[in-house]
Formats: structure tokens, C-alpha cells, sequence
């Protein structure tokens, strides 16, 4: 081994004296990084907040191994979609056609009412009546004032109808007495003749003085009957004319007693109409909607005022039920009556019923810059009832015909995971939750159409878990 040269160990240890620790470098690297750091932390954090606030990100504790805490959301039913675009809708109530507030035409005070709201009444029904203690007192005097004068009227017709009698009779004995002035004619005629035949027959002395005495006696009793017979006709036919007229007096009073009949009939009649008007009285089929009076109340014929009540009871025709919109003139476009509708209602928004535009009011509201519409129910809801919200879609005249399409449930696309290859939801119900698969549509906002597996109004899990399995066990609560 030469001298100076390295020994085995000494080739086996590194060099060390090369290795530095350059201070500088470091530093500017780190220079460099800081910024771009702090704002990926910065945007990071933000993200993190706006991901809290808006809900897409819950913070939930979960301790003790207990059930998880997950936030829910409800389906969108069907018969609530968005309205699909082109299409017009509007928001309004439904209400009666045929509304009456009932009262009384007398004012008074309420000793019965008859219905409570919900109550079903048929056309003359009574719903209530005021105190009648007076018109009945009345009319129950007109009636007597009605028995009176037919009565009377009764009595002039009978005294009528018996000088009408007396009348016949008397012109049978005039008819008597004038044949016996007949008679007594021609018995005068015969005597004068007698004495004219026998005359010369005296002169010449063949008839006696006896004869002739006789003769003469005879024609001057025939002269004397005839003006005694005449005297009776002519007292006969004065009695007619007197009993004429007494006649015509008593069919005058038959004329007077019925006139009074008439006015007391009529005076009766008023009275009933006053009795009859201290009932409130249904004026159609229908149902009570309100209930606006207590029996001891004092119902106000002009209207409500003081301690008075305007109305009774409110009723509407249930079957003239329809939905009053009122759509701004701006979004009129075509709609005309006889359009074709679907109508939602708040109540049932995961259903759907097919209407039609029965009238376009034909005059705007000035202030409010708007058309009233009324909206008829082709398809009649059994759940409806006065007052409730609804929604319209205007669907045009060539709308087609059946029954309102059923429009899909929605879901959040939070609520949707993949499971085996398949999309599926978790269903929340008595505290457990249920795995559905699902056929998935259209999506849009965020919410996914549901072709099939769900049917409107489940509560699903929203952003589930990769561990949540099928009847865990989950503690609620809904998204805000």
C-alpha cells in the first residue's frame, strides 16, 4: 500500500464535509407558498360556509353509537310541478257562483236558528225565524175579518137568491091576472053582444022587460069584472117593477159583501206574507258556510248596525263551487273562454283535476293591472271547498281530453345514491329507514323526476351515508 494512500475504512465512510445546509433557499421557497396557501384555506373555509348555510352540508353529532341524525325531505307530489315552459299559470281561490247571506226582510229578534255551518239545507228549508208573536195576532184577525165578510156575503146572496123567488111567483100571479082581464074581455065582449042582438028584438016587444033586464044586468057585470081585473093586473105589474128594483138592492149588497170578501181576503193574504216573512227560508240546495246570528240577536232588515245583525247564515251551492283567478294582462296572450285548465289545489297538491275557462271577466282592474278569470271544474274534486288555494295552468283549447295527466314525484338529487349499480333512495317512516330503488327522469333545478318507486309525499334521506343500511334506525330532522 503506498504511502498516503486511503485505508478500506476510510474509502467506506462518505464525505461529509460537502454536505451544507443552504438557509437561503428555504426561506424563499416558503415565501413563495404562503399566499397561494392561505388562499386555498380562505376559499376553502368559504366554501365550507356557504355549503353550511344553504344546507348542502350538515354538521350532525353523532355519539354514544347511537341511531344518526339525518335531515329529510318531502317529495314533491304530483299535480305541483313547475309549470312546463310556454305554459300560463295563476293563483287564486275557489268560490260559489251561487252564494246567499240570509236574512230577513223585518227586522227582529231571532227566537230559533236551525243550522250550524257544515248544516246541508234544501231549497225552503227554514234556518232560522224572528219573533212573529204580533203578526200572528194579525193574521189571525184578518182571517176572522174573511169568515165576517163571507158571512155577509153569504146573507145578501140568500136574501137575493129569495127575492129572485118572490119575483117568479109574483109574475106566475101576473100572468093569472092577465089571462083574467082576458077572460073578463071576452065575457064583456059576449054580453055587449048580447044586448045588441036582443035590442030590436026588445023594441019590437018579442023579448019581455024581464029578458032584457037581465040581459042588460049581465053586460054591465061582464064591464064591472073587466075593470076589476084590470085594477088587480095593473097592481100585479106595479108590484114587479117594485120588486124589480128591490131585487136589483139586494144584488147590489151580494156585489158590496163580495168586494169586502176580496179587501179582507187581500188584508189576510198581507198578513200571512208578514208571517211568512219572519221565516228564513233556504233559497236553493246548498251548504252552510257561516253561521252569523245566535238566537236572542236582533236580525236588521237594511243591513247589520248598532247591536244588529246583517245576516243569519251564509249558504253556497257546493255545486257551482270554481276557482276565481286573477291573471295580470300581461300574460293573457290566447286564453279565452272554453281553454282547457289544470287545476291543483293547496290542499291536495299531489293531484291534479281538468278544468275549463267558463268566463274572462270583461273589464281590468285598473289598480292591480289584472283580468278576473273563473275556472270550472270538469273533473270534480271530492276534497274542495269554498275559500281553499288553487293553482292554474292554462293549457289552451287543443288541450287533450281525459282526465289530468299525473305529473311525477320529485326528489332532491341530494336524496339519490348509487346502491349496486342502481339508483336508490332511503325512505324514512316510524323511525327506520327503507331502501327503494328508483327509476330515474328528467332533472332540473336540482330536483330529479321519479319514473317509478316512489308515489308523492315520502320523507327521503337526504346526502345518506355509505354505511346507512336497509331498517337502520335514524333520528330525524326536517331541512329548514
Amino acid at each position: 500500500m503506498a504511502p498516503g494512500a486511503p485505508t478500506e475504512t476510510q474509502r467506506s465512510v462518505p464525505d461529509l464535509s460537502r454536505l451544507r445546509i443552504d438557509r437561503a433557499a428555504p426561506t424563499a421557497a416558503r415565501r413563495r407558498a404562503s399566499p397561494l396557501l392561505w388562499l386555498l384555506v380562505l376559499a376553502l373555509a368559504g366554501f365550507l360556509g356557504w355549503a353550511y348555510a344553504t344546507g348542502r352540508l350538515v354538521l350532525d353529532d353523532v355519539t354514544g353509537g347511537g341511531p344518526p341524525v339525518v335531515s329529510t325531505a318531502v317529495v314533491v307530489a304530483p299535480g305541483g310541478p313547475v309549470a312546463q315552459p310556454g305554459e300560463v299559470t295563476g293563483n287564486g281561490y275557489v268560490i260559489a257562483r251561487k252564494r246567499a247571506a240570509l236574512s230577513t226582510v223585518l227586522s227582529g229578534r231571532l227566537v230559533a236558528v236551525n243550522v250550524e255551518e257544515g248544516t246541508t239545507v234544501h231549497e225552503g228549508d227554514v234556518v232560522a225565524r224572528i219573533q212573529h208573536d204580533d203578526y200572528d195576532v194579525q193574521a189571525k184577525a184578518a182571517a176572522q175579518d174573511v169568515e165576517v165578510a163571507r158571512k155577509r156575503r153569504a146573507e145578501a146572496q140568500k136574501a137575493h137568491a129569495a127575492a129572485a123567488t118572490d119575483l117568479v111567483r109574483l109574475r106566475k100571479d101576473i100572468e093569472a091576472l092577465d089571462e083574467a082581464v082576458a077572460q073578463a074581455r071576452v065575457e064583456v065582449e059576449r054580453a055587449d053582444a048580447e044586448v045588441v042582438r036582443n035590442r030590436p028584438l026588445r023594441e019590437q016587444r018579442i023579448v019581455d022587460e024581464a029578458r032584457w033586464t037581465a040581459i042588460t044586468a049581465a053586460a054591465r057585470t061582464a064591464a064591472a069584472a073587466l075593470l076589476a081585473a084590470e085594477a088587480k093586473a095593473k097592481a100585479g105589474h106595479a108590484s114587479e117593477a117594485s120588486w124589480q128594483a128591490e131585487i136589483d138592492r139586494r144584488a147590489a149588497a151580494v156585489e158590496t159583501a163580495e168586494a169586502e170578501v176580496v179587501r179582507a181576503a187581500e188584508a189576510a193574504k198581507q198578513a200571512d206574507i208578514l208571517v211568512e216573512k219572519t221565516f228564513v227560508r233556504a233559497p236553493f240546495d246548498g251548504l252552510v258556510v257561516h253561521k252569523d246570528a245566535e238566537v236572542g240577536e236582533v236580525v236588521a232588515a237594511t243591513g247589520a248596525g248598532g247591536n244588529s245583525r246583517g245576516s243569519v247564515a251564509t249558504i253556497v251551492d257546493p255545486k257551482t263551487l270554481e276557482v276565481q283567478v286573477e291573471l295580470s294582462e300581461t300574460r293573457l296572450g290566447t286564453i279565452a273562454a272554453g281553454d282547457v285548465t289544470r287545476i291543483v289545489l293547496d290542499a291536495a297538491p299531489d293531484k291534479a283535476w281538468r278544468g275549463k275557462v267558463r268566463q274572462v271577466w270583461p273589464t281590468a282592474d285598473r289598480q292591480k293591472a289584472t283580468v278576473e278569470m273563473r275556472i270550472e271544474f270538469v273533473e270534480w274534486p271530492p276534497i274542495v271547498k269554498p275559500e281553499m288555494g288553487a293553482r292554474v295552468t292554462f293549457l289552451g283549447k287543443d288541450a287533450p281530453a281525459g282526465p289530468a295527466a299525473k305529473t311525477r314525484p320529485k326528489v332532491s338529487r341530494r336524496a339519490v345514491v348509487s346502491r349496486d349499480g342502481k339508483p336508490v333512495v332511503f325512505v324514512v317512516a316510524g323511525g327506520r329507514v327503507r331502501r327503494v330503488e328508483v327509476v330515474l327522469g328528467a332533472e332540473a333545478s336540482g330536483l330529479v323526476d321519479v319514473e317509478r318507486g316512489l308515489e308523492g309525499g315520502e320523507s327521503v334521506v337526504l346526502d345518506p351515508s355509505k354505511d346507512l343500511a336497509d331498517g337502520a334506525a335514524v333520528a330525524t330532522k326536517e331541512r329548514k
